[in-house]
């Protein structure tokens, strides 16, 4: 194993200390030195001096590690992590360039305005919303008050019209063999009275359309637009950003997940100063901000590998999140360990327990600002239980533990049909319709109404959790929740995770033969073929100068199957 410090090659005090280590478990840090710190004398201490002179301590120095003839692993030393100088020697910790921990630190400081202040540029969808307020008694009661008043109105001076124009057309008519026609001034008077009598009716139905736009304008407030974005337009652009890129199939395939901010917008008039229509403007910025619940690109990506039981993984600049059996079927690796208990020639095992849960719950956020969201409250959350089997003493199950999947969104609710305020309403507007149109005017306020349907729906202005929507264009299908509630992202993302399909042994320390590439194979994939089994490598210590490593798996195993169940609680 070489090393080589900006091309230069050195040689660690240290250097027979350590190999190669990956973690692919929880929390990964894939591919770190196996040894804590790398400790540099002479000429590498001297070009870490130059470099802190003339550069600062704030940026990183290339450092490449030379294992055999063909592989060849980029670091950098990090000198904000710990770095010890002494007068012959420093001590310092090296990381992967372009990998997991590189990425992963940064990702967790950048935020979406950080990015914004820098130029980025999102790609911004608009995203239609109604407000559907909760007080639909008093509007239902309003209407029908002034449903019966207007009507009443309009029918009595329809009536008086039509008999004022009876007046005139029997006074002017001669009635056969009954002299004389009544005086020209009884004509006159009728004639006046009833053109009078019409301009009035004309002038109450002129102010009965105007009394419909604004009743509908304020029963029925205008579509408007907040700004959202994909999840996935998010993850991409914040990759690019930091010089990585993303290649995610479970990101392609939620790539109609987008959210919807909170409503924030800074230097804008109150909304006290607006009238409700006059609020045609977004209140949000599109990208999830510092009053959003991930507000950084790490507390997203965070929320894809919580929610959608998926790991990130960053190879050479390339992001990859995916569900976490994704790269088992991609695999070619095949390994033969020994026995890992050497000395007394027998191998040793735990089962994988600790991935049994005896409550799995699956939520989303309930913005109570938004009455929505707590109206629609059987599709956010989903709960399991995993219960014994032929059971004899019930006080010794020892099944226990919580994977709790806490959602930070609120699930946007979609209009999906007319409330009985709308439908009570649509009648009435539909005769306004009708009766414009004779009048030669144009409506079409009943189209307006059944136009609503598909839209998100809120029930005021300002909500207090960022929202979740499955949506294209900004609307969501009639089937959303069967895509995107809470039980359908067990049943397709955690359903893998049950204990009674997901039995492992777990085999440490096992000692095994690997050549460099094969090191590198297993670090871009960490499933092998073991002894006819696909097995999931935990962890591997490598010493490339023996080619010599030790590994830690999961073998599968079925001593769950058949002991346990899952049942859906509360369904």
């Amino acid at each position: 194993m070489r090393h080589f410090l900006n091309n230069i090659e050195v040689a660690p005090k240290n250097i027979f200390e350590f190999g190669l280590k990956s973690t692919f478990n929880g929390d990964p840090s894939i591919l770190q030195m196996d040894a804590d710190k790398v400790i540099l004398p002479r000429e590498a201490k001297t070009i870490i001096d130059q470099h802190v002179q003339t550069i600062g301590v704030f940026e990183g120095i290339p450092y490449r590690i030379e294992m055999g003839n063909s592989v060849s692993l980029e670091y950098y030393i990090d000198l904000t992590d710990g770095a010890t100088f002494r007068d012959f020697e420093i001590e310092v910790k090296i990381k992967k360039r372009k990998g997991y921990d590189d990425f992963w630190e940064q990702a967790q400081g950048t935020s979406f305005e950080l990015m914004n202040e820098r130029g980025v540029i999102f790609p911004i969808i608009d995203i239609p919303y109604l407000i559907i307020r909760d007080n639909q008694l008093e509007v239902g009661i309003t209407l029908s008050v002034s449903l019966y008043s207007m009507t009443d109105a309009l029918i009595t001076n329809i009536k008086d019209s039509a008999t004022a124009i009876t007046n005139v057309v029997e006074a002017v008519t001669p009635n056969v063999g009954i002299p004389p026609v009544p005086p020209l001034g009884e004509i006159i008077t009728l004639v006046l009275k009833a053109v009078i009598q019409i301009l009035y009716t004309i002038a109450l139905l002129i102010a009965v359309l105007k009394l419909a736009q604004q009743m509908f304008e304020l029963i029925f407030p205008k579509l408007r637009y907040y700004k959202g974005c994909t999840v996935k337009n998010l993850i991409e652009t914040g990759c690019n950003h930091l010089g990585f890129t993303l290649n995610s199939t479970l990101l392609n395939e939620l790539s109609q997940l987008t959210i919807m901010p909170v409503p924030i917008i800074k230097e804008k008039k109150s909304i006290w100063d607006y009238i409700e229509n006059d609020l045609n403007f977004s209140f949000t910025k599109g990208y999830p901000s510092a009053q959003d619940s991930t507000p950084t690109l790490g507390n997203l990506i965070d929320f894809v590998e919580r929610t959608f039981n998926s790991r990130t993984r960053v190879f050479n600049g390339e992001v990859q999140i995916e569900r976490r059996d994704y790269w088992e079927s991609l695999t070619t690796n095949s390994l033969l360990p020994a026995l890992n208990l050497q000395d007394d020639r027998q191998s040793e095992f735990q089962f994988n327990t600790d991935e049994a849960w005896k409550r799995t719950y699956i939520h989303y956020l309930v913005d109570y600002a938004d009455a929505h969201t707590v109206d629609f409250y059987d599709p956010t959350d989903a709960e399991y239980s995993t219960e014994a089997l032929n059971v004899i003493n019930q006080d010794l199950v020892t099944i226990k533990g919580l994977n709790d999947v806490a959602i930070p969104f609120a699930l946007g609710v979609r209009k999906n049909k007319l409330n009985f305020i709308e439908k009570l309403a649509i009648e009435f507007f539909t005769t306004i319709d009708e009766v414009a149109t004779v009048f030669g005017g144009s409506t079409n306020y009943a189209g307006s109404i059944l136009g609503r349907i598909g839209v998100t729906q809120i029930s005021q202005q300002f909500y207090s959790q960022s929202k979740l929507l499955y949506a294209s264009a900004g609307r969501q299908p009639a089937n959303y929740v069967d895509l995107i509630s809470a039980k359908a992202i067990y049943e397709k993302y955690h359903k893998i995770n049950e204990i009674n399909i997901n039995g492992y042994k777990i085999i440490s320390n096992a000692p095994i033969r690997l050549r460099p590439e094969e090191f590198v194979n297993l670090y871009n994939n960490n499933y092998a073929n073991i002894n006819g089994l696909l097995c999931e490598i935990i962890t591997i210590q490598y010493n490339d100068a023996e080619s010599k490593a030790v590994i830690t798996y999961k073998e599968p195993n079925s001593y769950a199957m058949g002991k346990v169940e899952i049942i859906a609680i509360n369904e």
